[in-house]
């Protein structure tokens, strides 16, 4: 008999997989060390659970960490029994499950309201059934609650000075909503007792529980069968396909059968899958280089997305450019010459990085970047957020052409991409001696924690050089993979 409590964030597990929940318990040594992304995340969040407080001055943190458990819930007693009128991160147990509340303002009639803050822009279902399992708590420990209410962050608000919680947030009451799921809960944490219980994890497969709504810590345990280039590795392709085909017994994309319903774009992928041959569409290719006008700018922008804005006439979540690469080409075949643009960290980077680009970017010409509709939202959003720019940039926004639109056209399909065409696939393919693997910044997600690390200011000097030199190098690269990989599909017209 499991008689241990679970905690909060283990019922949210519970309710996504079982099996996650019962591997937390007993198999914690599967878990991979916390990452350098993960650990940016967490860092995140907590500041937004910083500046949520500040939008009730006064209130009282019951500051013991999980190591203290019994001291916070001794606390948490204290404050409710002495009259506080609002207590941060109240530790209440009930049954076996022990909760943390965010915020619990007391009302004149003896009332809480229950306030749950996270750092998102919309109510989600999983933000209900968390709630949900706090009222189970709160209510099954005498404390009565007149309201529950999501503090979200408003997607409207922007950053003008030092930021006021009572604007940054918004509160939304989902009590109905909540008390709705309360009746289904004791029947749910009965079952996550009982499967505790057992010295064997349940089995559960794999699937869409694996990464929604969360990643899932132990996806390396349970996906390590999985063989490379399988069928989970075929793009857009439904979950319920994949079961379907995993049912079959099939399990490597090359064998999925040729009369099984895929879509006409994934048909193709499978049939270059199966020959090892790659597969060029001349006409549909020459249409997409007949667009490309000289001089040529290959151009990638890296951003980073703090939920809180750094910056004034910035928003929450807003994509913000940090750096930019060009890659200039005069004429077909010619020799590329570079430009870039990296923010020093200490100030906005976004007068520099447009200043950067209007200065080497001419009048006429292509611009050409992968996955174009990326790099022009950004330049709409700068032009927007400095309209003395505004005309200039907005010219640019005509001039697009997505160096992706071949592949996901299938104008081209290549054995080595196994039916994928992210920049990072197409490239080692076309250009065996160009890759990413190796460099110390290596994709996108490395690119923003590189600079959020520069952004933080405490690392030495020597390693935040360091990191802007890895910077430079990713970057430069990007863009100089697209000129090694538009030569590559105009040979290919010879």
């Amino acid at each position: 008999m499991f008689t241990k409590r679970i905690s909060k964030s283990q019922f949210m597990m519970g309710l996504q997989c079982l099996k996650r929940l019962w591997l937390y318990n007993y198999r914690r040594d599967l878990m991979p060390p916390v990452s350098p992304e993960q650990r940016q995340i967490f860092d995140q969040g907590h500041a937004i659970g910083a500046l949520a407080r500040e939008y009730f001055p006064g209130g009282v943190l019951v500051d013991a960490d999980y190591k203290h458990l019994p001291h916070a819930i001794k606390r948490t007693a204290e404050l409710v029994s002495d009259g506080t009128r609002v207590i941060f991160e109240g530790a209440f147990v009930f049954g076996n499950v022990l909760v943390r509340c965010d915020i619990l303002k007391r009302n004149s009639d003896g009332s809480w309201d229950l306030i749950e803050a996270k750092g998102s822009t919309a109510v989600k279902d999983e933000h209900l059934r968390d709630v949900a399992i706090q009222l189970y708590v709160l209510e099954g420990a005498g404390l009565k609650i007149k309201k529950a209410l999501l503090m979200r962050i408003d997607n409207t608000f922007v950053k003008a000075g030092p930021i006021d919680a009572k604007k940054f947030f918004t509160l939304e009451d989902i009590t109905k909503e909540t008390a709705a799921i309360l009746p289904e809960l004791g029947g749910e944490l009965e079952r996550f007792i009982e499967m505790l219980g057992s010295k064997e994890a349940p089995e559960t497969g794999i699937g869409q529980h694996c990464s929604d709504p969360y990643d899932c810590e132990f996806r390396g345990h349970c996906w390590k069968g999985i063989p490379e280039h399988s069928i989970y590795d075929i793009p857009r392709l439904s979950w319920e396909k994949k079961n379907t085909l995993k049912a079959m017994g099939i399990l490597l994309f090359k064998n999925v059968p040729d009369s099984f319903d895929l879509s006409d774009s994934q048909k193709l992928a499978l049939q270059v899958e199966k020959s090892g041959e790659a597969l060029l569409n001349k006409k549909l290719l020459a249409k997409f280089i007949k667009k490309i006008k000289y001089p040529l700018y290959h151009i990638d922008f890296e951003t980073v997305m703090p939920a809180i804005p750094i910056y004034d006439g910035a928003r929450p979540y807003q994509q913000l450019p940090f750096q930019v690469s060009l890659h200039v080409q005069a004429a077909p075949g010619a020799e590329p010459e570079h430009f870039e643009y990296l923010g020093d960290g200490k100030s906005d980077p976004r007068p520099g990085l447009i200043n950067c680009m209007l200065k080497n970017i001419g009048p006429e010409g292509t611009l050409l970047a992968y996955n174009a509709s990326f790099e022009a939202k950004r330049i709409e959003e700068l032009a927007r957020d400095f309209p003395e720019s505004g005309e200039a940039l907005t010219a640019l926004l005509v001039r697009f052409e997505d160096l992706m639109q071949p592949f996901l056209e299938r104008a081209y399909v290549h054995p080595a991409c196994h039916g994928r065409f992210s920049l990072k696939k197409i490239l080692p393919a076309l250009i065996p001696d160009m890759t990413y693997e190796g460099l110390s910044v290596a994709n996108g997600g490395d690119a923003q924690l590189a600079y959020f690390n520069i952004l933080s200011g405490k690392l030495p000097p020597g390693e935040a050089e360091q990191l802007r030199e890895d910077l430079k190098v990713y970057c430069g690269q990007d863009t100089l993979a697209m000129v090694k990989i538009l030569e590559h599909l105009s040979r290919l017209m010879r």
